[in-house]
C-alpha cells in the first residue's frame, strides 16, 4: 500500500487546518485502505484551537476498510528545539478550552506492530485555560483492546487540569517534555498524566515530568506526575525524569513524581520498570515498594543543577553539565534500542550513535543546536 503525504499550514498547504486535514482521512478518492497517511505540519502560523476535537479520519466512506498508520507530524526546519514557542504550536488565543481525541480506526495484533496513530514534534501549549479538562483524552478508540496511539518528541505545557488521560483507551509515550501543570489550580488531587499501560508499545520511556503544582493547604491533597493504574506484563516504565513538583504547607509531603494504584508487584520487576529519577523518593518508595533491587532508580535530583533553565515562562528542560552534588541523569539511562524510534530524543538527537543513554527526554550533548540531525521520520 501508498504512503499519502499532505501539507498543513496557513500558507500554501493542502489543509490550513489539523481538523480539516483529519477530516479528508475518511475520502476513498485520496486513499485506499491500508495506505499510510502523514500529516506535514508547518510553521506558517500557530494552530488556535478551541473545543473538544475528535481525530478520528481514516475509516474510508467507500466501505473498503481503514488507512493503516495515521502520522501528524512536523516538517523538517519547522520542528520546536526542545523548547516552547520554537516550532508548531497548538493554543488556544480564547479563553475556551482545547481537548484532542485521537482515535486509532484499528487495533495493533502484536508489540511488533506500529502504532495505529501516532502524533510527533508537536508543541501542545495549554494557554492556562481553567476548564478541568485534559489535553489529550484516550478513550474513544473505534478498535478492540489493542487500539494504542502514540505521542512522542512532543512539548507538553501550561495546562490547568491533565496532560494525558488514558484510562479507558491506551498511548505510548517516548522522548516528551511535560511541564507546568496546575499553575492557577488549588486542587486537591493533581495528575499530569492518568494511564493504563498495560497495551501493545503502550510503554513510558525517556519523558521529563516537571511542575505540576497545586495550591491547595488540604492535609489530604497529592500531586501524582505519572500515575499508573495497570501491572501487566505491558507495563513498562523506564528513563523517565520527574522533577520540581509543589504543593504548600502541610500538604508538601504528597508528591508523588510516580505513582502506582492497586497492587505494585510488577512493579518490582525491574526488567520492565527501571532507570527512573526524581527529586522525590516515590519512584523507589512508591513504585518499587521501597526496594531499589537492580532497577537503578534513583532519588534526590535537583532540578536547578541538571536543566538550562527552570523559570516560569522561559522553561528549558534539556540538560546541562551536572553543576552542583546531587545525582546525575546524564549516562545512568539504559539503551532501550531504537524500535518505535524511542532512540531520537527531544531535540531528534540519535542515541544510537553514543554509548550511554541519559535519564528523560533530552540527551546530553555539548550543544543540542549542533546535535539535533532534524530528520524526519515516520514508521
Amino acid at each position: 500500500m501508498a504512503t499519502v503525504t499532505k501539507t498543513i499550514g496557513a500558507t500554501g498547504r493542502d489543509y490550513a487546518t489539523i481538523v480539516l486535514w483529519d477530516a479528508d482521512l475518511d475520502d476513498a478518492s485520496d486513499y485506499n485502505a491500508g495506505d499510510d497517511a502523514v500529516g506535514v505540519c508547518y510553521d506558517d502560523a500557530d494552530f488556535d484551537m478551541n473545543g473538544d476535537i475528535t481525530l478520528d479520519g481514516g475509516d474510508l466512506d467507500d466501505g473498503s476498510g481503514d488507512l493503516n498508520v495515521k502520522t501528524l507530524t512536523v516538517a523538517e526546519g519547522h520542528r520546536h528545539d526542545g523548547t516552547a514557542g520554537t516550532g508548531v504550536r497548538v493554543y488556544t488565543s480564547t479563553t475556551a478550552y482545547w481537548r484532542l481525541y485521537p482515535v486509532a480506526t484499528h487495533a495493533i495484533a502484536s508489540a511488533d506492530d506500529p502504532f495505529p496513530y501516532i502524533i510527533e514534534w508537536i508543541d501542545f501549549d495549554g494557554s492556562d485555560e481553567g476548564f478541568n479538562k485534559q489535553m489529550f483524552e484516550f478513550a474513544s478508540q473505534t478498535a478492540g483492546s489493542h487500539a494504542t496511539c502514540c505521542i512522542r518528541n512532543c512539548l507538553l505545557h501550561n495546562h490547568e487540569s491533565r496532560w494525558i488521560n488514558a484510562t479507558v483507551y491506551d498511548v505510548g509515550m517516548f522522548n516528551n517534555i511535560f511541564y507546568g501543570l496546575g499553575l492557577a489550580r488549588n486542587s486537591t488531587s493533581m495528575i499530569g498524566i492518568y494511564k493504563q499501560g498495560r497495551r501493545y508499545n503502550s510503554y513510558t520511556y525517556n519523558n521529563t515530568f516537571h511542575y505540576v503544582r497545586s495550591g491547595s493547604t488540604n492535609g489530604g491533597a497529592s500531586i501524582n506526575a505519572l500515575r499508573q493504574v495497570q501491572n501487566t506484563t505491558q507495563t513498562k516504565i523506564k528513563n523517565n525524569l520527574s522533577t520540581g513538583h509543589i504543593l504548600p504547607n502541610s500538604s508538601s509531603t504528597a508528591i508523588y513524581g510516580f505513582y502506582a494504584i492497586a497492587s505494585k508487584t510488577p512493579f518490582s520487576n525491574t526488567t520492565r520498570y527501571s532507570h527512573n529519577a526524581g527529586d522525590d523518593s516515590s519512584c523507589i518508595d512508591i513504585m518499587l515498594e521501597g526496594t531499589v533491587g537492580s532497577s537503578l532508580c534513583f532519588t534526590g535530583v535537583v532540578p536547578s543543577d541538571i536543566y538550562v533553565s527552570t523559570t516560569l515562562g522561559s522553561e528549558d528542560l534539556k540538560l546541562k553539565e551536572n553543576t552542583g552534588s546531587g545525582p546525575n541523569v546524564i549516562g545512568s539511562g539504559t539503551d532501550l534500542g531504537n524500535g518505535l524510534n524511542v532512540n531520537y530524543d527531544i531535540t531528534n538527537f540519535d542515541r544510537d550513535t553514543i554509548s550511554t543513554w541519559d535519564i528523560g527526554a533530552d540527551q546530553f550533548v555539548a550543544d543540542d543546536t549542533v546535535g539535533a540531525s532534524f530528520a524526519m521520520f515516520v514508521d
